[in-house]
């Protein structure tokens, strides 16, 4: 997670040094001899807190694991030393500090979820009961340690028992009920009782609810009794609606190519590792830290093939701002895995972050020559974008969109329209826009970006202003949105206007330098100069591109004069490929 050193704790740091460096007048103290156990712990402890808040999950549990012994307060350490191992991916270490925290008498939930996995890891999963169904858990880790059970019963006491454990957790709205019933699905094929299963999954698909996980399932269940039409039906209804996924397109691939498609099942460990990575990915996606990784080190722990865990663990390290951490996961995708070229794809993105574009661009291009993977493809236009290499990322788009062929998919030809408005390649990037909005007429990207795109250009000012407006509808907490609104106002002169969307803008996305730019722009033009010379100083401390900087500190030192040059363009939305939601 990110963490900020806490400024009590750095106070009573240096209150601490100061008593050991400034010793009173009376009795001289002799510091030279061996410290007191109490005294060391203490000092391990404040380590580990330190390590915790600097995003150094190894070396706190480390000395937390220490201290166990020493402190008085055994459990609640004990239950940090766990918890720190697994965000540091040392599940070895996690599980016997579990063992140490459970004898302390810790009930907490994370460490009765961690024996448990232990208990099936070691092949005994009736030793995992106990730590399942014994404990207080709140509703996030209830229902983990629900499935769990399942997975666990399914072999011992029936499917009928075993999806007891599921059923009552269910809310009879399939808005929620989503996941619990994908994973009652995956239950019953695993079970046999696979025209329940099939049964179950029609009701949630026709629910609109998708889940990569659940569709993959359905489809090999379809394709295994001769549906393969429906089959590929749903995947490219997946594909359509949400995105590529890798194992939905090797599904697809091996269904048109007549291979054979056997429906799973999965074991008590494989099982057991979806009830926790399901939980975590919506966690992942629902948080900004890295919280959910230690979910998906016990997903791993239990199957070691659950590539797509390894592949969200490393998104969720970094968005916890730990890119070292999340590169070494990457690095242990394997080829043979349908998340390889998705691996690579994140790996170059990372390396890109790092400034090492040059690396980034040899990881992708070597991962694409041995593997001919869409999503590969995919992440290396993103990349060339990302270096304004507009050209060379319109000419892998291109390649993606020919080879779609009837299959189009708006997203890259968004992303190629805005490539070629970059260049300047104007009436063939209106054309890909367009035919973006034709394919998805509700996405509040395209919108804004054709909109703002005609304003700017002096044309079809109403319908661009219309185009901007719905989008703002569609997503109104969008700060990028807004800032394209209000921008439009600028460029027509309507600088009150604009002042008021700009700074709903920047209250949306504070940290943007461009954002504080055109506010800036706008005040000094509504003639509001000393607010203007504010929001131009605030956006060259936020960090803006070299070339933003020298623009922005041109106006400053022009003396603000009304000829002073204007802000960029509106950066939103990026001229990449437009995430999958």
């Amino acid at each position: 997670m990110k963490r900020i050193l806490s400024p009590i704790l750095l106070a009573s740091l240096f209150a601490l040094g100061a008593c050991a460096s400034s010793v009173p007048h009376g009795p001289s103290y002799d510091f030279t001899g061996d410290r007191p156990a109490e005294a060391q712990a203490y000092r391990d402890f404040m380590i580990a807190r330190i390590a915790s808040l600097t995003n150094d999950p190894e070396t706190a549990s480390r000395r937390y694991a220490a201290i166990i012994d020493v402190m008085p307060e055994q459990a609640s350490i004990a239950e940090r030393a766990v918890f720190s191992a697994l965000l540091a991916g040392d599940y070895p270490a996690a599980a016997g500090l579990s063992s140490r925290a459970l004898a302390a008498g810790s009930e907490a939930s994370l460490v009765r979820l961690t024996l448990a996995v232990d208990a099936i890891v070691r092949g005994k999963p009736e030793k995992a009961r106990p730590y399942l169904e014994e404990s207080a858990f709140q509703p996030f880790n209830r229902n983990i340690a629900n499935s769990m059970s399942a997975w666990r019963a399914l072999d011992k006491d029936g499917l009928a028992l075993a999806t007891g454990y599921l059923e009552q957790g269910l809310t009879g709205d399939l808005r929620y009920d989503s996941p619990t019933l994908y994973m009652l699905g995956l239950l019953q094929m695993s079970g046999g009782a696979e025209d329940q299963a099939l049964a179950n999954f029609e009701r949630v698909w026709a629910s609109g609810a998708r889940l990569a996980i659940g569709v993959e399932a359905h489809a090999e269940l379809l394709a295994a009794r001769g549906d393969t039409g429906r089959a590929l039906e749903i995947i490219e209804a997946f594909r359509a609606e949400v995105g590529t996924n890798a194992a939905l397109a090797e599904l697809a691939r091996r269904i048109e190519a007549g291979e054979q498609i056997k429906p799973r099942r999965l074991t008590t460990r494989q099982g057991a590792a979806l009830a926790l990575y399901v939980p975590a990915a919506a966690l992942m996606y629902q948080t900004n830290d890295d919280l959910s990784s230690v979910y998906f080190v016990l997903a791993l722990a239990l199957d070691p093939d659950l590539q797509v865990a390894r592949s969200l663990w490393a998104q969720a390290l970094e968005n916890g701002g730990r890119r070292d951490d999340a590169i070494r996961v990457l690095r242990q995708v394997p080829v043979p895995s349908p998340y390889y070229a998705n691996a690579q794809g994140q790996l170059a993105s990372l390396l890109n972050a790092q400034g090492k574009s040059d690396e980034a661009l040899r990881v992708a291009d070597e991962a694409l020559a041995g593997t001919p993977d869409r999503s590969l493809q995919l992440q290396l236009a993103d990349l060339y974008i990302s270096l304004e290499r507009y050209a060379e990322g319109e000419a892998v788009l291109s390649e993606i969109i020919e080879s779609d062929g009837a299959k189009e998919d708006w997203r890259v030809i968004f992303a190629r329209g805005a490539a070629r408005e970059r260049q300047g390649n104007w009436p063939e990037a209106e054309a890909d826009l367009k035919h973006a909005l034709e394919l998805r007429p509700e996405s509040a990207t395209v919108l804004n970006y054709l909109g703002y795109s005609w304003i700017d250009r002096g044309e079809n000012l109403e319908e661009g202003f219309a185009l901007i407006r719905r989008a703002v509808i569609l997503e109104p907490l969008s700060g990028h949105i807004i800032d394209s609104l209000g921008w439009a106002h600028y460029k027509l002169g309507q600088y009150e206007e604009a002042v008021d969307y700009l700074e709903r803008a920047v209250e949306l996305v504070p940290g943007d330098p461009i954002l504080n730019d055109h506010l800036g722009d706008a005040y000094w033009r509504a003639g509001r100069k000393l607010e203007a010379t504010f929001q131009w100083e605030r956006a060259l401390t936020l960090d803006p591109t070299e070339k933003d900087r020298e623009r922005i500190n041109a106006k400053l030192h022009s003396k603000l004069g009304p000829d002073a040059p204007e802000a960029a363009p509106t950066p939103a939305p990026p001229a990449g490929v437009p995430e999958t939601p």
